[in-house]
């Protein structure tokens, strides 16, 4: 029993907790009602493990590794529709990046993550999201076992792609001076990184 409660304090962190509220964004967990409007309104909530309103309990609950193993703070897409319909203004995307970056920091990473990395790598390159690369990439990230298994569970999603000319071998032509927006996004790093 003793074993079991001594799990159980581990499990819950009040330090991580007070690191969440200290992030940039950190204060708007405490402004949640938990109202449930954030969820209800996510195109992408039923691909993520946890509902951006449960996310927030979790913190407040101080369960450090429940949160930062989600995949929700990477499906995030910034569409701005739950911060535009929640009745306190909370900017739930401002909470899943700063999110992001704590779960990068910390070293817990997952397929999400993984994707995330790389669609920004093949965007900060060409300025273009070239379909075919980033699969192949994103497969290597998740190793050749993993990628397979992914590609069987995926082939019908595969085949309309490439019926539908959206799965090119080769990559499309970047954007008129992909030098300058590579300057853009390293500027936008090296604030990001002053500012901490």
């Amino acid at each position: 029993m003793l074993m079991a409660e001594a799990g159980a304090t581990r499990k819950y962190d009040p330090e991580f907790t007070k690191e969440v509220y200290k992030m940039e964004n950190g204060h708007w967990v405490k402004m949640c009602m938990q109202c449930g409007i954030c969820p209800t309104t996510c195109t992408l909530r039923g691909q993520m493990d946890l509902s951006p309103r449960r996310i927030i309990q979790l913190i407040r609950s101080g369960a450090k590794d429940e949160v930062l193993k989600s995949n929700t703070m990477w499906l995030c897409t910034s569409c701005y529709t739950c911060a535009c319909r929640c009745p306190r203004g909370v900017p739930m995307m401002d909470v899943m990046h700063d999110l992001r970056r704590l779960a990068e920091e910390a070293g817990y990473v997952n397929n999400s993550s993984h994707m995330s990395k790389v669609y920004y790598g093949d965007v900060a390159k060409r300025g273009r999201v070239w379909e075919g690369g980033l699969t192949i990439k994103y497969g290597l990230k998740l190793g050749i076992f993993n990628a397979m298994k992914l590609g069987l569970e995926m082939q019908d999603v595969v085949m309309q792609m490439m019926k539908h000319k959206r799965l090119p071998i080769f990559p499309p032509p970047s954007v008129k001076n992909p030098a300058n927006l590579r300057k853009m996004l390293d500027k936008a790093a090296a604030l990001a990184k002053e500012e901490g």
